[in-house]
Formats: structure tokens, C-alpha cells, sequence
């Protein structure tokens, strides 16, 4: 062979070696041949191919894997969006998201009363992780605080609470008392304070004396039966409980009904004595002829005055007349607790110049008397007796 032949075998063979030697990443070459699997040679150097990422040594190109994807470091998953790390070898969701049920998207996490369409996203509250008509709420034996900031521990009656809408495990425990669940209105905590019991009136089932709260005076729970407390007897309809001695109230002889005047004892009862009837209400004794009591015709009403009109065996007040509120007396339209249909009308009595719904009534910053004749400035009745000490101190002062 010739020397020049020789020259040319030589430089063959080097070429042939230098492109046969295979380039690390980052090295330089001039073909892709020259880099490694899965890299490219770009603009002089070998780059991992599109798909591709780096080892951690960068000596391998690694491919990018999609949400739920093998993988090795954080860089492979970057094919589903906020799946960026690598945990136990398996591409999963970034801090803040969670996987779907298809394992295909990573879902934002979200706050009570935030966004959401699985319960897997709502798990930035505490307790709030139900996913309810697309929005995060409390999980169950919990429930939104009013600023739907946090989720509370619902409660038992006598359970701690700082609102009334915890108080849900007690059936009518409803209400949130001085930081402990109370039972609603209409029921009262029975004596283990593990249920509420409802309120009764008078007749009505109970099992424990509190439940009878309806009727006045009727606080005691006999064989299952709300009754009159002591002292009172219930009236025939059982509808109110009378104190003995008062007119309907239970009685031993005529010295014990001293509740109401002209009643005597009778079967046990205390009632109207002869000529006399009970009034409406039941609370006192009308003389016949008088406002309210029994007449045969007019001229039997002579107890009352202008109260002269016989209606229904009843002593009437005349046309234009009102009875008081005691049912004692008839009013004179115009005057206090009379008939008027404008201001203008109520001149009878000093200060009752007010017409309000159809009755004279006395003007603001004064009071009717007990007997309703007339209206008396509201603070007369407390400066009085201060304006009559001061009188007599300043009096006895004098004469010292």
C-alpha cells in the first residue's frame, strides 16, 4: 500500500470512530447519532427530545408522564396540569389540588363554601369536607359558624355552643343559652336534662311539675295532669285555676270567700249571693239593676248610672255610652275611655285629648287613675311624695 494510501485509511478509520462515540447530555455533537437515547443534537449539543426530561445526573433523558404516571423525580409530571410531584413513584397533584375520581385532572382545594365537585377537593376547613351543590360544607355532626368561616361541633341538650343552629342532636333543643344548648320555646329540659318535654295548660299531659307553665297558677303535674298549684282550684271549663276563697274559688263556709264582695259559699263554691249575678270575666258580683246585672226592663236598671237600657236581661249602657274597663261605670262620649272618632271629640276629661282606635285615651306623658275618671301627669304620682318631704323639711328649717 502507498504511503498516500495509507494517509487516507487512517483518517477513514478516525472518522468512522468519532462518529460511532455517543455524546452525554449537554455534550457536544453533530449529528443526533452522537447523543444519547431519547436526546437530539441542537445547535451543538445534546438535548433531551420533545417528552423528554433530564435525570437528576443528567446523564438520561426521563419521559414526561401525565397525572397517576411511573415516574422517578418531580420534573416527568409536567403532562397534567398542577400534578407536579412525584410521590411513591407516581406522578400526583400539586400542594393545594387533589386528583379526580378519574384520576385525569388535578381539582383546586377549597375552603368552607368555596368551589368544588368532589368531596376530596374540600379540605381547607377543618370539618367541612362535603362537597354540596358544588360548594364545600361541614361534614356531618357539624355546622357552618354565621361568618361561614368555620365548621362547629353540633350538640346535645346542655351541650356547649356559641350559636343556636349546633344545638340539632336533642329533638326541641333548639337554642343556644349562655354558651349551652336550651330547649326551644314551648319546652323545658326534663330532670336528667336529656330531652325536652313541651309545656302544658292547665289539664294537659305532663310528667314533670315545669312542664306546667301555660296556665296561671296551675304549676303542679298530678297522675300525669297539669293542676292548680295549691291554694287554687280549677274553674268548671278548666281553664284557669281561682284562688279559694275568690269568687268560683273553693270554699268551707261564707267567712272563706273573702276574695270577692257579695259572694257567699255554696256547694263548696264561693258565689254570687242572691240578687246578685257574676260578671263577664267571672271576678265579681253585679247587684241586679246595676251595669251588667240582671233586669226584666228598663226601669229595673236603676244601679248604674246611664245605664238604663235592659238588653238581653243585661243593665246596659244608653246609646252613646261605653262601660269602663272595670265594667263598673258608663262613659259619656268624648270622655276618658269614651267614644270618639277624632281628637277633636275627647273634651270631657282633662288631658285625654287622644282618639286612638275609636276611645278616648290620655295624652302622652300622662296616666289614667285607677278608677279611669281622670289623667294624671306620669311623674305626679312619684314626685309627690319627694315635693311633700321637701315641704316639710323646708318648713321645719324655718323654725329653727
Amino acid at each position: 500500500m502507498s504511503a498516500i494510501g495509507y494517509i487516507y485509511t487512517v483518517i477513514l478509520v478516525l472518522c468512522l470512530v468519532e462518529s460511532s462515540q455517543t455524546a452525554a447530555l449537554d455534550g457536544a455533537c453533530t449529528v443526533d447519532g452522537n447523543c444519547t437515547t431519547n436526546a437530539v443534537c441542537t445547535t451543538g449539543l445534546c438535548k433531551c427530545n420533545t417528552g423528554f426530561v433530564a435525570n437528576t445526573g443528567n446523564t438520561d433523558c426521563l419521559a414526561k408522564v401525565a397525572l397517576d404516571g411511573e415516574c422517578t423525580i418531580d420534573a416527568q409530571c409536567t403532562i397534567t396540569t398542577n400534578a407536579g410531584k412525584c410521590t411513591g413513584s407516581k406522578c400526583a397533584c400539586s400542594t393545594g389540588y387533589v386528583a379526580n375520581s378519574g384520576a385525569t385532572a388535578c381539582l383546586a382545594t377549597a375552603a368552607l363554601d368555596g368551589a368544588c365537585t368532589i368531596d376530596a377537593q374540600c379540605t381547607i376547613t377543618t370539618n367541612a369536607g362535603k362537597c354540596t351543590a358544588t360548594k364545600c360544607a361541614c361534614s356531618t355532626g357539624y355546622v357552618a359558624n354565621s361568618g361561614t368561616t368555620a365548621c362547629l361541633a353540633t350538640a346535645a341538650l346542655d351541650g356547649a355552643c356559641t350559636i343556636d343552629a349546633q344545638c340539632t342532636i336533642t329533638t326541641n333543643a333548639g337554642k343556644c343559652t349562655a354558651t349551652k344548648c336550651a330547649c326551644s320555646t314551648g319546652y323545658v329540659a326534663n330532670s336528667g336534662t336529656t330531652a325536652c318535654l313541651a309545656t302544658a295548660a292547665l289539664d294537659g299531659a305532663c310528667t314533670i311539675d315545669a312542664q306546667c307553665t301555660i296556665t296561671t297558677n296551675a304549676g303542679k303535674c298530678t297522675a300525669t295532669k297539669c293542676a292548680c298549684s295549691t291554694g287554687y282550684s280549677a274553674n268548671a271549663g278548666k281553664t284557669t285555676c281561682i284562688a279559694d276563697g275568690a269568687l268560683g274559688g273553693t270554699c268551707l263556709n261564707d267567712a272563706a270567700c273573702t276574695g270577692t264582695t257579695n259572694a257567699v259559699c255554696a256547694a263548696s263554691k264561693c258565689t254570687c249571693k242572691a240578687n246578685y249575678i257574676a260578671n263577664t270575666a267571672g271576678t265579681a258580683c253585679i247587684a241586679d239593676g246595676a251595669l251588667g246585672g240582671t233586669c226584666l226592663n228598663d226601669n229595673a236598671c236603676t244601679g248604674t248610672t246611664h245605664a238604663n237600657v235592659c238588653t238581653a236581661s243585661k243593665c246596659m249602657c244608653k246609646t252613646n255610652y261605653s262601660a269602663n274597663t272595670a265594667g263598673t261605670a258608663c262613659i259619656a262620649p268624648g270622655a276618658l275611655k269614651g267614644t270618639c272618632s277624632a281628637n277633636t271629640d275627647c273634651t270631657g276629661t282633662a288631658n285625654a285629648g287622644n282618639c286612638t282606635t275609636y276611645m278616648c285615651e290620655c295624652n302622652a306623658g300622662y296616666t289614667a287613675n285607677t278608677d279611669e275618671t281622670a289623667c294624671s301627669l306620669g311623674m305626679m304620682i312619684l314626685a309627690a311624695p319627694w315635693m311633700l318631704l321637701m315641704m316639710v323639711m323646708t318648713t321645719s328649717l324655718s323654725k329653727l
